[in-house]
């Protein structure tokens, strides 16, 4: 196929939208209809967004008309109320506004994923939204983006040039101690560690992990019940 092909939007949809390919052998139906029906591998599970991920950016650039039309096209005859949930009748709200979206979005699909992994699943879920930025010449840029966090749940901050400090190596040591709690005992929680709720235990928050340690809403719950909205709506198959 030519990638012009490959590039088409699905039927309904964008172009690379990224999700779970069924293809009736490693994946033998949707994600969601294993669940419903209990056919998941049932397993602990922890999973997270970060910060500077899904639209978020430390220096946002959006317009009031450009994150207005872009509401449109994502949210279509539920745009408005998304508009008045997130408003940005100036540039400089709009910018807030793409941030606040973007947080609120990623932390809620996790979360109402986890929520409904939940209704079959006898094993808990952990969630986490990392706040913390990699230290670098590109930190002003990107932030906390997209796999930041792998080097502190690792601890393996002695493999990278970038100018890790003191508190740096705190975190690393604190991040990682989570992940192998996590690995030996299929609960993420310690001797010396904040607590973090399974998702099951503290509905309607999330674990925020990095510069603050403690659990949040995983957005305000007019917003939250927004995206529940949202992300209940048909999605058409890959």
């Amino acid at each position: 196929m030519s990638w012009t092909e490959l590039a088409a939007p699905v039927p309904g949809g964008t172009p690379f939208r990224f999700g779970v390919v069924v293809d009736g052998y490693v994946q033998p139906a949707p994600a969601g209809e294993m669940f419903a029906q209990g056919r998941q591998n049932d397993v602990p599970t922890l999973t997270g967004c970060n910060m500077g991920e899904g639209g978020a950016s430390p220096h946002p650039t959006n317009s009031a008309e450009a994150f207005g039309r872009q509401a449109r096209q994502r949210y279509g005859d539920i745009a408005d109320e998304f508009l008045s949930l997130y408003p940005a009748p100036t540039d400089e709200q709009a910018r807030t506004a793409q941030n606040e979206s973007s947080w609120d979005s990623e932390r809620a699909s996790m979360y109402l994923w986890a929520v409904e992994r939940g209704k079959t699943a006898k094993t808990k879920a952990y969630t986490y939204f990392w706040d913390h930025t990699l230290p670098g010449p590109d930190a002003d840029r990107f932030g906390a983006f997209h796999t930041s966090e792998v080097p502190y749940a690792m601890n393996t901050l002695e493999l990278s040039d970038r100018p890790f400090t003191e508190a740096d190596r705190k975190i690393a040591d604190l991040v990682s101690s989570y992940w192998a709690n996590f690995i030996r005992t299929g609960d993420p929680n310690g001797k010396g560690l904040p607590r973090w709720p399974a998702v099951s235990e503290q509905p309607g928050a999330t674990m925020e992990i990095g510069d603050r340690n403690e659990p949040i809403p995983v957005a305000e719950k007019t917003r939250l019940a927004f995206f529940e909205r949202y992300f209940s709506k048909p999605r058409p198959p890959l």
